[in-house]
């Protein structure tokens, strides 16, 4: 086994034991202070080796994840250096690298990302179509004709008197901006579902209309109504007071790896 894939497997099982042993306090402040200094470091030693020792060995570099843990040492750096607020914990927010890494890919790779697979004798490449999904006051429900496969969609819901309908949409990356107060909601239980891999979802609802909400995310943030919940997450229930005693109400259900969540009652 090559010398750089043992270093990196060595540092991510140290760091792994680290993480579980501070997520059981096991470790003391005192115990803590030297591996939190040198985190970033190795954060950023890891990324390069990514990087640089699938080059020596004339293999495709790891740039995803190599990218990944030089952004994350770089800010925990710079959160130890007073320049941003930013921890080691707070690996989620980097959530939008993915998009950023995915239009780097399609900028050097093309509309068509073109991905190479090595077979016993020969290289075969497979197209890979993706629809950037960006709909900007789209009637609320519409599906697209024709989308077979959606990777970010990015929709707002604000314009008067628009219609409010059950909704049931699997997504990659969302950003959905719904502001109810401008809404018609009909006379019953709507569902409105959503779920895929990050998340970023305001919502902006009457205090006289009743929901009720679940969520299900690994980490992020998420606040309800003056409730907040941030960093790693388990599942999340909320609802209204009133909401078994009236007809008209909304069902919110949300299911995400990273999330960032905010619902407003005026």
């Amino acid at each position: 086994m090559p010398f750089g894939k043992v270093l990196i497997a060595l540092m991510v099982i140290l760091l792994g034991c680290y993480w579980l042993l501070d997520s059981l306090n096991m470790i003391s402040p005192g115990i803590m202070s030297m591996p939190v200094g040198i985190l970033p470091y190795l954060f950023i030693l890891l990324g390069m080796l990514l990087i640089i020792v699938p080059l020596v060995h004339r293999k495709r570099p790891g740039f995803f994840w190599g990218l990944f843990f030089l952004i994350y040492g770089g800010l925990i750096l710079a959160g130890d250096w007073g320049k941003v607020s930013f921890q080691w914990q707070d690996f989620w927010k980097l959530w939008p690298y993915l998009i950023i890494y995915f239009g780097l890919t399609l900028l050097f790779e093309g509309p068509g990302m073109m991905v190479n697979r090595k077979r016993k004798n020969k290289n075969k490449k497979r197209r890979v179509n993706v629809i950037l999904d960006d709909d900007e006051e789209k009637p609320f429900g519409e599906d697209r004709p024709g989308t077979s496969f959606k990777f970010i969609h990015d929709a707002s819901y604000k314009e008067e008197n628009w219609t409010v309908r059950p909704i049931n949409e699997r997504v990659k990356i969302v950003n959905y901006n719904f502001d109810f107060t401008k809404a018609f909601i009909p006379e019953e239980t709507i569902p409105i579902t959503l779920s895929g891999w990050v998340g970023d979802i305001k919502i902006t609802i009457p205090d006289d209309v009743p929901f009720r909400v679940s969520v299900k995310a690994t980490v992020g943030d998420v606040r309800i109504a003056g409730e907040e919940h941030s960093g790693i997450l388990k599942n999340i229930d909320y609802q209204t007071i009133n909401y078994d005693q009236t007809v008209r109400k909304i069902d919110f259900k949300f299911d995400f790896q990273v999330i960032d969540l905010t619902i407003s009652q005026v």
